[in-house]
């Protein structure tokens, strides 16, 4: 199958729009569709992170409940975040960050290490060297996101 790409200037669209045009649907034509919509997803709520809070979220390595606000532990150094933690994971990938805490998110994209220690808790290491723990009542949800992560590389 040949694939071209073109560009057309239209004033009446509002933002991006793509159309795939093929003889027919096959596993080729699912694959670039499915691809796009990941694409886009994560485009978008990294724009909207940037543009709410001004911290790009490929450099977010975890998010933490620090009080009434939350810490942004990036690449860069910490950023403080003046809004509830449940609103900042609204703006994530949740493809990548995962909550394991009620006070704590991680990006996967960092994490380094993960293993079981007593009581049902997972130690996870991420590549700063930071050591978080997770509370059992996310313990099951990580260990599924993590393995699936493991298998698709």
């Amino acid at each position: 199958m040949d694939v071209r790409f073109r560009f057309v200037e239209d004033d009446t669209v509002d933002g991006i729009e793509i159309t795939v045009r093929a003889k027919n649907v096959d596993n080729q034509v699912d694959a670039l569709l499915s691809k796009l919509s990941q694409n886009a997803k994560k485009l978008l709520a990294g724009q909207a992170f940037y543009e709410k809070y001004n911290i790009n979220l490929d450099d977010v390595i975890l998010l933490m409940r620090d009080g009434r606000y939350v810490t942004a532990v990036t690449v860069n150094g910490d950023h403080i975040i003046k809004d509830a933690l449940s609103r900042t994971e609204e703006l994530l990938d949740p493809i990548w960050f995962v909550r394991i805490s009620q006070s704590e998110i991680v990006n996967l994209k960092y994490l380094e290490h993960w293993d079981f220690v007593s009581g049902g808790f997972i130690q996870i290491t991420m590549a700063n060297g930071n050591k978080c723990y997770t509370s059992r009542r996310y313990t099951k949800q990580i260990r599924e996101k993590i393995q699936k992560r493991r298998i698709g590389r």
